[in-house]
């Protein structure tokens, strides 16, 4: 029976962690779509991610950290924080999320700190599957060298 209960809790806490961060995944999604059509449902959605996300921040997940980066980065759903942007993306990226890379070249591009975001930005050219997400990105910059 003892071993139950502990195979049991076990379960509960994972399916508890998941549970809440799909919620709080698909709320920070929905809230990046409703962005641009309707902001105030985006930032409900935001705050709601949030919220959500902050259950969550002690169990060290390279994407709970890369969702509070980038919700502070922007303002999404929380006052726009350059300095925790950079410190949650730099936790991301030590647990292993290497997406993150283009996070921080856009962070170090709107922070005028252009040696970082290139260091980021070449770093993240160099792996194809990373490269997508930085699309906004490689235009602006290949225009600047020329």
């Amino acid at each position: 029976m003892k071993k139950f209960l502990i195979l049991f809790g076990a379960f509960y806490f994972l399916f508890a962690f998941d549970l809440t961060f799909t919620r709080a995944f698909n709320d920070f999604n929905q809230g990046i779509r409703l962005s641009k059509k309707n902001p105030t449902l985006a930032y409900k959605k935001f705050k709601e991610a949030y919220n959500l996300i902050q259950q969550l921040k002690n169990k060290d997940t390279s994407q709970v950290y890369y969702m509070l980066g980038r919700m502070y980065c922007n303002g999404w759903g929380v006052k726009k924080n350059y300095k925790l942007a950079e410190k949650y993306f730099l936790k991301a990226l030590k647990l292993g999320n290497r997406r993150v890379h283009c996070c921080l070249a856009r962070l170090y591009f709107k922070m005028n700190r252009a040696d970082l975001a290139e260091e980021h930005l070449k770093y993240s050219l160099s792996h194809k599957r990373i490269a997508n997400y930085c699309n906004d990105l490689i235009q602006p910059n290949i225009n600047k060298e020329q």
